[in-house]
């Protein structure tokens, strides 16, 4: 696999979030229905993504990166913030910003067509009852988009550009292998030509070696179609080939920002370092040398976060009492391009 190593630019953001905010209310009992309390899934992140750019965000399961790509794509709404989106008519250069959080239905389904999303499980992503054809060639249906026979050549183009060949379009889902399926997700996500795609974790449901084959589709799409990545991963030794920068969430929160090889390379926040260090090492040599970081504790319940810092419990860094207890630390740029929430900021080295 090839490496995005170059630093992104600001010039040209497609995509621009502000302090997004997304709650789901908590109900006591379901005799009852009462709402006891409010489940904060992502709290006031803010973040851009540039033309022809990818950005990545990590970090455990349940940290809130699924639900954000979701609120981009108004699939869930979000309960505060703002998503802004901008277009480039190819014909006249025109560029369109559409307000995602305050757009009509009529906007949003045309919205549909420059934003789309690979989901993460190509099993359940796939309606079993329809040909690979017909699922591919649905969103061409549902906006009038060409006749029968037009359609069907899209579907066959399509499929060869994804590694599959035209006449698997009348084939089924169950006849096909997970990377096979979710070369086919890729396929019915590009039928509309879109400019910016939204992948939920879209290999971790893969064998390895598949991962790879999926990955190496998904970079030379973006090179030869100009797409824009908003790529949602836990995975960080996937998301150091793939991203050009990078967003890590704890608990709902951004507490790290950078471009890929500042991030890997000079991360600053202790629990960017704790994943950094979970990434295995094939080189037994090397995984000898690597300190190890281990984190302490369970992840505290969203409904009732920790106060000050969120990640104050599992930190090795953490004063208790002291500030990091009473004041949550400011989401703050450390250096041109790299944000960090931490009160005490610092480099860890690689090796012990």
């Amino acid at each position: 696999m090839t490496t995005k190593d170059q630093a992104p630019s600001r010039s040209a953001d497609m995509l621009e979030v502000r302090n997004l905010v997304k709650r789901y209310p908590v109900k006591s009992s379901a005799v009852s229905g009462r709402k006891s309390a409010w489940v904060e899934a992502v709290s006031d992140i803010s973040f851009d993504i540039s033309k022809g750019q990818t950005m990545s965000l990590v970090g455990e399961s349940g940290c809130g990166k699924s639900t954000t790509a979701r609120c981009v794509l108004r699939l869930v709404e979000p309960t505060s913030g703002q998503i802004v989106f901008r277009t480039t008519d190819a014909d006249s250069d025109a560029t369109e910003t559409v307000e995602i959080t305050t757009a009509s239905p009529k906007e949003l389904r045309n919205l549909r067509m420059h934003m789309q999303i690979v989901f993460q499980d190509p099993f359940a992503s796939l309606n079993p009852r329809m040909t690979i054809g017909s699922i591919i060639a649905e969103p061409l249906a549902i906006y009038g988009i060409g006749d029968r026979s037009e359609r069907a050549d899209r579907v066959a183009d399509l499929l060869q550009l994804v590694g599959l060949e035209p006449n698997d379009a009348h084939r089924y889902p169950r006849q096909f292998s997970g990377g096979q399926r979710q070369r086919v997700g890729i396929a019915r996500a590009l039928v509309l030509s879109p400019t910016l795609l939204i992948l939920d974790e879209p290999v971790s449901a893969l064998d390895v070696s598949v991962q790879a084959q999926v990955l190496n589709l998904l970079m030379d799409l973006q090179d030869s179609l100009g797409l824009t990545y908003l790529f949602i991963a836990h995975d960080l030794s996937v998301v150091r080939h793939v991203s050009t920068e990078v967003a890590v969430m704890y608990l709902g929160k951004l507490v790290e920002r950078a471009s890929a090889p500042v991030l890997f390379g000079k991360a600053l926040h202790p629990y960017t370092h704790a994943l950094l260090a979970s990434v295995p090492i094939p080189d037994p040599d090397l995984a000898a040398n690597q300190k190890r970081i281990i984190l302490e504790g369970e992840l505290p319940s969203p409904t009732a976060p920790p106060s000050g810092c969120r990640f104050r419990t599992r930190c090795s860094l953490a004063q208790a009492p002291g500030i990091c207890a009473d004041a949550e630390p400011e989401f703050r740029e450390l250096e041109p391009g790299h944000w960090v929430a931490c009160h005490f900021p610092s480099e860890v080295s690689a090796t012990a």
